[in-house]
């Protein structure tokens, strides 16, 4: 896909004046957004390489060379891009990573064209706004601004734009296994995940992701062998079924800190009253067998403090006059990143009984913590500090899955560094009118431009 005139312009301008101010890089970063936003890249649709290759130009035009820029993947229709800012040495390179692939979005419930950018009350709406071509495009933005004013980094930049993170993440996978400067990398920050609590006007704190949990899931059939409606007996498939689905509905498992959620629970402390204070007080000290009901009332609590499994999916009978033979419940399990997947399978089918067959959907990948050390401290601090100073960072577990995990699964520490405010009336990805504050992606583009400068 060829460049927007307007985008193909106000890039060849910024490239041919170095007097070029950081609002200027703003209308490019909101001009490249609005070409990526405007590529419906959808596993249905299969456009992700369109956007790597429209990336890929958007580099080319700017300085990079084209041996520095390979669109590649698994498919032809989900390639991303490896781009390489070459620094003076190419032994351990620093990775920053965006998925640029997009959930589909009902355009008839959409207040606008999901796939057109557009400027609402002092917000830019559109689908991938916020998850996750806006980090996409100020990692792009970053690139062109950096190679224009001759910047050199000491050790060189990778950027891995992937194109099936909302799929199969078998993109990050190809990246991985295909290229050794990926596996080289000692860290790697990643734009989709981590985030600003607050508001622009008052800011809060910077939510280092620095740990997600295991994404696993397994499935739960019972067999019977059947016979006549009209003659039901109490052996019955979906029963068995729905009494081991009630099992797992019922089951809790033990509350359990790693090093990050047990920051999140320290920073909690300094807003804290009351009861949900003792509570958290209780919880560091190690009690972790009480009832809390800061736990038990907030689901997003419950869900960083212990592993979950909740049924998602029912397949069961074959006609309706006839007794079922079989009953099938998916159950998606999300594991705590220091807690081993084998033991929680093995929990669940003590759980439910030998008469509930319990298989494995597919394979289990761990995703190790990423310490926060000094060093990435001081490089997320400093960098954030230029742009809210004083910022508080406080890491923190996503409890969904990102492209990092296949990063972290293999020894390489990943933090989610969006640096994007929380939208204030509530998180919008996947959903209707997905959108991110006008000044939110500015700061965005500020903290990406200070923390490559860093590096």
């Amino acid at each position: 896909m060829k460049l927007s005139s307007k985008l193909l312009i106000l890039t060849m301008v910024i490239f041919s004046n170095p007097s070029f101010s950081s609002d200027d890089y703003v209308k490019l970063g909101t001009s490249i957004l609005s070409d990526l936003v405007a590529i419906e890249s959808t596993a249905g649709m299969g456009l992700a390489t369109e956007v790597s290759e429209l990336s890929k130009t958007l580099l080319l035009n700017n300085g990079f060379n084209d041996e520095n820029l390979k669109v590649v993947g698994p498919t032809d229709t989900s390639k991303g891009l490896y781009a390489v800012y070459k620094g003076q040495s190419s032994t351990k390179p620093v990775i920053v990573m965006a998925h640029i692939d997009v959930v589909p979005a009902v355009k008839d419930a959409w207040d606008t064209n999901p796939f057109q950018l557009v400027e609402i009350d002092g917000f830019l709406h559109g689908r991938g706004a916020s998850d996750n071509k806006g980090g996409a495009a100020a990692l792009l933005t970053t690139f062109i601004r950096l190679k224009e004013e001759g910047f050199t980094p000491k050790n060189d930049i990778i950027m891995l734009l992937t194109g099936d993170e909302e799929t199969g993440m078998n993109s990050i996978r190809y990246f991985r296994d295909n290229f050794e400067s990926v596996r080289q990398a000692p860290f790697a920050f990643n734009s989709d995940g981590g985030y600003i609590t607050g508001t622009m006007k008052n800011p809060e704190a910077f939510r280092l992701q620095s740990a997600e949990k295991v994404y696993m899931t397994v499935t739960m059939t019972t067999s019977n062998r059947g016979g006549h409606s009209s003659i039901p007996r109490p052996d019955n498939a979906i029963y068995e079924l729905t009494d081991a689905i009630k099992k797992v509905a019922a089951h809790r498992f033990p509350i359990s800190l790693n090093e990050t959620t047990r920051a999140t629970l320290e920073f909690a402390l300094n807003e804290a009253q009351g009861n949900v204070r003792e509570e958290i007080i209780t919880i560091l000290d190690g009690e972790t067998e009480s009832e809390f009901d800061m736990v038990n009332n907030n689901s997003a609590v419950n869900a960083i403090l212990r592993t979950t499994c909740v049924a998602t999916q029912l397949t069961a009978g074959h006609a309706e006059n006839a007794l079922p033979v079989s009953a099938t419940a998916t159950v998606n399990c999300r594991v705590l990143p220091h807690e081993d997947p084998e033991e929680i399978f093995s929990t669940l089918q003590e759980l439910v009984g030998d008469n509930v067959k319990v298989s494995s959907v597919s394979n289990f990948q761990k995703s190790p913590v990423s310490p926060i050390t000094p060093k990435i401290q001081s490089l997320v601090g400093e960098a954030i500090g230029k742009v809210f100073p004083d910022m508080p960072l406080v890491p923190t577990m996503s409890t969904g899955a990102t492209d990092a995990l296949h990063l972290r699964s293999m020894g390489i520490p990943v933090y989610g560094t969006s640096a994007m405010m929380s939208d204030p009336t509530g998180y919008r990805g996947h959903g209707l009118n997905e959108r991110i504050e006008i000044t939110a992606y500015q700061a965005s583009l500020d903290f990406w431009y200070h923390i490559m400068k860093e590096l």
